[in-house]
């Protein structure tokens, strides 16, 4: 990771200017905008009524719009069916019926139903009547139009939602609860695929935490939720009654918020790489002094000094101090708020450059509101020191806690030989697995990497052993098919590992005899393995970046033949490179002596015809070494997951990913010094390798494919995970990583999976001794001891 503390370059401040746009601008709107209304959502799907623009007299047109619209389709549903008896005429009173101009409103909208009709709701839970009636698990289909029914979905047609109630209750009465859970790894695909009819909604940690801090009170909030959901966004909503000064080591997340304010006209200050105030910049928006160029418009002098209209300062960590005091000069401190992401950066070793500028930071800070934002943030109390050194300070303070409870998701963990793993299946004694339990309750963010297929299989083997009292049976934990989902599903897994004392041994034996793999392999993913990686880009932690890109390199059984043409054509190229870069050299030697003999009289006569010879002859040299440049490339079956290399593999896959690299980008790294030639091979398939010893320019341009989701694989380091917020399907951690902490191995696995969307993810452990460390409490946390060390 790029922790360096340094100025943003001009192409920094220039990225910044490009615009967020389509639904993630929706999403950060929404979110300023929660600063004055926490309900606030976003529509997702249309009903019939959203759609033709209704907002009057809805009840008339609810009436109108089933009678012409829905109630034939019903009907006919029914019929086939023939399930019970159901009025479909509904009686019009006199009030009840529309105005002409409203009727011929509608026949209009007739021309073009047949080509809209995916893109109404209602047509949509129509379709999936029909798929109940047809299907032989009714429960699948249930539970989708129960789910669907709940989403509460604005206009909905009344008379279309009454009978979908008649058809919920006549076949709750005939499912049991079982029949849900027994299927629900199928179910929750099913309602997945509707998952973008959803509202989009705040998160409940973020509206909590915009609730707390309108708190008059001096606060301490301990923000803990995981990573994905929205955490470095909440700043947009707070800055609507607050100042902000938003802190975080990795500038990679602080420009992600720069530009988010930018494209909200927030007027903001960025302070990176800053020794005192007087290194801070202004925005344009926050600008109140500025010069503008007379002729353009355009602004090109501002002064820095004046801060009046700034509302965040997006800070580095070094840059904290002057960052508070510019933003005390021109606001009372009550007003700020210190948001500080991911304090814990660093914190897991013994010692860091950083230790000496967070105890400074946190030693001199006079903001009494602070914000510690991190998915793994240590507990209350477990910072004791900490809690009371900031008391002693600010006396009048109080700690709030926001945690989110969020584990939704399920990105599986896959052990070395390929198995999903959870408590059940790794601890063979139940004081071990008892343990486990307690540990995995104070620290829920872990259930979101508990397979709900495995878990639904295990319950349906206890229920159906009968291993269980019945007042903790499925049908009677669960109180309605409304209580059943992937949260209370895994909640009630640790529940009913907790009632298996005398029948434990022998369920975790069965489990390990029966269990089956996930993957087969895992480990060959330049080769037959490619496949298993699908949906979107993985990422590699180790501790040896360079070994492991060298060992992907050779196991990839490219040819020597293959190779030795493309390393002889870089080496070439390098060579006219250099040569390039010399000419280069010469021609602003010459330019620059040039510029001297101008400034002498006697020698400006005949300087324009002789240097029109000189530009002349630069112009060709460089013209022939350009076009003796060479174009390098890899044969496509040696890309994973491109479609000869997966018939060359026998591994198709619809839903394997495979890298996107355009040939410029490919040039633009060939082309670079100071960047090994084994990375450049690996970058041609789809691999970045962020290594120490690679330049600037190429991490640089890794970390803008890695955005873009052009790269089939990362290799990088742990602390890699800290400078990304880019959506990985598929995360690994090395054999070289035994000694990782609890929390940033948490970190680790929160880098996947961060889409809106469930798609198929893993995390693939190569040492299976993490499994344990995870899964058990850490009597040793190197975050714990540094926190209560240096913030006091």
């Amino acid at each position: 990771m790029d922790l360096r503390q340094t100025k943003l370059t001009k192409e920094e401040w220039n990225n910044l200017e490009v615009p967020t746009t389509g639904r993630e601008f929706d999403i950060i709107k929404m979110i300023h905008h929660a600063g004055n209304d926490v309900n606030i959502f976003i529509k997702n799907t249309q009903t019939f009524l959203d759609y033709i623009k209704v907002t009057t007299d809805v009840d008339k047109y609810h009436y109108y719009v089933y009678m012409k619209y829905f109630k034939d389709l019903l009907v006919k549903a029914n019929k086939k069916q023939n399930l019970f008896e159901y009025d479909f005429n509904m009686k019009c009173k006199k009030k009840m019926e529309l105005k002409k101009a409203d009727i011929i409103k509608l026949k209009n909208f007739d021309k073009k139903v047949n080509t809209v009709k995916n893109n109404i709701f209602e047509y949509n839970i129509i379709q999936i009547i029909n798929s109940l009636f047809k299907s032989e698990k009714k429960a699948n289909y249930v539970y989708l139009l129960n789910y669907l029914l709940n989403l509460r979905m604005t206009h909905f047609n009344k008379y279309v939602k009454a009978y979908i109630t008649e058809i919920l209750n006549f076949y709750t009465k005939k499912l049991i609860k079982n029949d849900y859970v027994k299927n629900f790894s199928k179910i929750m695909k099913m309602t997945q695929k509707f998952e973008q009819h959803k509202c989009i909604r705040l998160f409940d940690h973020q509206k909590q935490i915009i609730t707390t801090c309108n708190s008059p009170d001096s606060k301490l909030v301990l923000y803990q939720a995981p990573t994905g959901t929205g955490k470095t966004l909440t700043p947009l909503g707070l800055v609507k009654k607050h100042k902000i000064i938003f802190v975080c080591a990795a500038k990679h997340i602080g420009l992600q918020l720069a530009k988010c304010c930018i494209s909200l006209q927030i007027p903001i200050a960025v302070a990176f790489g800053c020794k005192d105030p007087s290194d801070i910049r202004l925005h344009y928006f926050a600008a109140k002094e500025k010069i503008r160029n007379r002729k353009t418009g355009g602004i090109f002098r501002v002064d820095n000094s004046v801060g009046d209209l700034v509302e965040i300062i997006i800070s580095d960590i070094q840059s904290y101090l002057p960052s508070m005091y510019y933003m005390c000069a021109f606001n009372k401190k009550e007003d700020i708020i210190w948001y500080w992401d991911e304090p814990t950066i660093s914190l897991d070793q013994d010692k860091h450059e950083f230790h000496d500028i967070l105890q400074r930071n946190w030693k001199e800070n006079i903001i009494p509101n602070v914000i510690l934002s991190s998915a793994t943030l240590p507990k209350e109390e477990e910072l004791t020191n900490f809690i009371m050194g900031f008391n002693a300070k600010f006396p009048t303070m109080r700690v709030h806690n926001v945690i989110s409870s969020d584990y939704a998701k399920t990105i599986p963990i896959v052990n070395s030989k390929g198995y999903a793993v959870l408590p059940h299946n790794v601890f063979s004694s139940f004081k071990d697995v008892k343990k486990s339990v307690k540990h995995i309750e104070n620290y829920k963010t872990l259930l979101r990497h508990f397979d709900i297929k495995e878990i639904c299989e295990f319950l349906m083997y206890i229920h159906k052993k009968e291993y269980i009292k019945e007042p903790y049976t499925i049908n009677n934990y669960f109180e309605s098919i409304n209580d059943i989902n992937t949260n209370t599903l895994k909640i009630y897994y640790l529940f009913v590992l907790k009632k298996l004392k005398s029948n434990y041994e022998k369920i975790h034996n069965h489990f390990m005899e029966k269990r089956q793999k996930m993957y087969e392999s895992c480990i060959k993913i330049t080769t037959q393995d490619a496949s298993t990686l699908t949906n979107g880009p993985t990422i590699f932690l180790t501790n040896d970046v360079n070994k492991l890109a060298l060992f992907y390199l050779k196991v990839s059984q490219i040819s020597n033949d293959v190779l030795e043409p493309i390393f002889k054509r870089i080496e070439e190229n390098r060579v006219i490179i250099n040569t390039m870069s010399e000419v280069e050299k010469e021609e602003i030697q010459r330019l620059e002596k040039l510029g001297s003999q101008m400034k002498e009289k006697d020698h400006s006569k005949n300087l324009n015809s002789s240097e029109y010879k000189f530009q002349q002859t630069y112009i060709k040299k460089m013209k022939h070494l350009t076009n003796m440049l060479k174009t390098v490339s890899l044969p496509k079956m040696y890309i994973p997951n491109s479609e000869e290399h997966q018939r060359k593999w026998n591994s198709e896959s619809e839903e394997a990913f495979t890298s996107d690299i355009d040939d410029d980008v490919v040039e633009k790294i060939m082309f670079l010094e100071n960047t090994s030639t084994e990375s450049k091979i690996l970058l041609m398939m789809g691999i970045g390798v962020f290594s120490e010893s690679n330049c600037v320019e190429y991490k640089e341009i890794m970390k803008k494919l890695a955005q873009d989701q052009k790269l089939y694989l990362i290799i990088a380091s742990s602390d890699y995970i800290y400078g990304t917020n880019y959506q990985f399907c598929h995360g690994y951690l090395s054999k070289d990583l035994g000694n990782i902490s609890q929390e940033k191995m948490i970190q680790a696995f929160g880098r996947v999976g961060r889409s809106s969307l469930q798609k198929t993810y893993t995390i693939r452990l190569r040492n299976d001794t993490l499994i344990e460390k995870l899964f058990m409490e850490e009597t040793h946390k190197p975050e714990v001891e540094n926190m209560n060390k240096l913030f006091v």
